[in-house]
């Protein structure tokens, strides 16, 4: 548990994510075969103009459906430094001709990756090893990175062997590090300028920003990639060719048919700022953060209240008066909640609430009751009344409007 009280003054930290396991993928045919399985194009991480050190990516079943997400990295022990001799097949080129990989997924479903990357090995030349106690992850979160940052310290990391990268989701979620187990002690002490965070901390902020993570929150198996916003977190490549799980990807983007997405949602307080304009940094990139808080009232006064059970339905309706005009032919049937004077609209696909931590989390809503510029006229209430409201997900930026029209496929 964490000091609800210790997070109201809290501007940087660095968390420990022990929830982490690490995969390498190593060998000949390492970029050829992580290609093949992911949705983003691991191509931009091997070129020298491009200032990508990390991809986030997920790994589809052949229907298009999401069997986990993860980030993935250049080995920096073998594209950095002195490779150590790896035991590949007969045949095998030197190690100089090796591509090397670190995978970082959630340590719940270790087994279920590494199968999945063995099931599709075939007659590709790599070695999937599991590495996870040969490292420790970091995150560095500080709202105010871009405006106030330590490169010094960060060269200074990397001197130590480190990988340093910035979280390849959003800029929001800080400096992201894998350590190797002999340096750990030099970086926490390089890193004792940093308030050190439980992970809980980390979930928290991660859930106010709207990004899933993990497969309690992605459902192994059960949901479409873009309907939990990957194509504005940056983990996906519509270009990069053919990949298993491809054709659905494709086609709900190219079509526009993206009827719900994920957003981040705190159970309702009062006399506070408006979640429309709680932080214009969000809004505007260009504009430094208005605060520089990691927490804003909003949140931290709902820390001690209860959300939604998992997966319990909500009850949402876009009450500005433009939305109401072009809905008053809809077919929805009002349902009563609370007060028999109190009548909210149930959408037709049901809306729902995913998973939460103290009082904020994530929930699956209709995007025709979501207005993006206003998000004050979304009313979402659960099924025992209580209110919740929709924050600002760090991706709203990337949005012009939830109701996207077809593309045509080049």
């Amino acid at each position: 548990m964490i000091n609800l009280k210790s997070l109201e003054k809290i501007k940087k930290c660095v968390v420990p994510l022990k929830s982490r396991s690490l995969i390498k993928v190593v060998g000949p045919d390492a970029l050829k075969h992580l290609q093949g399985l992911t949705t983003n194009n691991l191509n931009r991480l091997k070129d020298n103009q491009s200032t990508n050190r990390s991809i986030y990516n997920g790994f589809l079943q052949g229907n298009g459906r999401l069997l986990f997400d993860s980030i993935i990295s250049l080995d920096r022990e073998h594209h950095n430094g002195n490779p150590k001799p790896i035991s590949m097949a007969p045949g095998s080129s030197d190690n100089s001709e090796l591509d090397s990989f670190i995978v970082d997924i959630d340590s719940s479903i270790l087994e279920e990756a590494m199968a999945h990357l063995k099931q599709y090995k075939l007659r590709n030349k790599i070695d999937i090893i599991d590495v996870t106690d040969n490292f420790n992850v970091y995150s560095i979160l500080d709202k105010t990175y871009k405006t106030v940052r330590d490169d010094s310290l960060f060269a200074q990391l990397e001197k130590d062997q480190c990988s340093v990268m910035m979280d390849p989701r959003h800029q929001i979620m800080g400096v992201r590090l894998l350590v190797p187990n002999n340096k750990q002690l030099v970086v926490e002490e390089r890193l004792s300028k940093y308030e050190s965070k439980d992970e809980t901390v980390y979930n928290l902020f991660r859930l106010s920003q709207g990004i899933p993570q993990g497969v309690k929150e992605y459902q192994w198996g059960n949901i479409i990639p873009l309907e939990y916003n990957f194509d504005l977190l940056n983990g996906v490549d519509f270009h990069k060719g053919c990949y298993l799980g491809q054709e659905l990807t494709s086609r709900t983007h190219f079509t526009g048919l993206i009827r719900k997405r994920i957003f981040p949602v705190v159970m309702s307080v009062q006399d506070v700022e408006s979640a429309s304009v709680m932080d214009e940094a969000i809004i505007d990139p260009t504009k430094p953060p208005k605060e520089s808080l990691l927490f804003p009232k909003r949140i931290l006064n709902a820390l001690n209240l209860e959300h939604p059970p998992s997966d319990s339905a909500l009850i949402v309706k876009n009450i500005s008066p433009k939305h109401n005009q072009q809905q008053q032919s809809s077919s929805d049937e009002p349902v009563k909640v609370g007060n028999d004077s109190e009548i909210k609209t149930v959408s037709r696909s049901t809306d729902k609430f995913i998973t939460g931590i103290h009082g904020v989390g994530l929930a699956m809503l209709k995007v025709e009751n979501i207005d993006i510029f206003q998000l004050d006229n979304t009313v979402v209430h659960d099924k025992s009344n209580k209110e919740l409201t929709v924050l600002p997900p760090c991706w709203i930026s990337k949005l012009t409007s939830l109701q996207m029209t077809p593309q045509q496929v080049s």
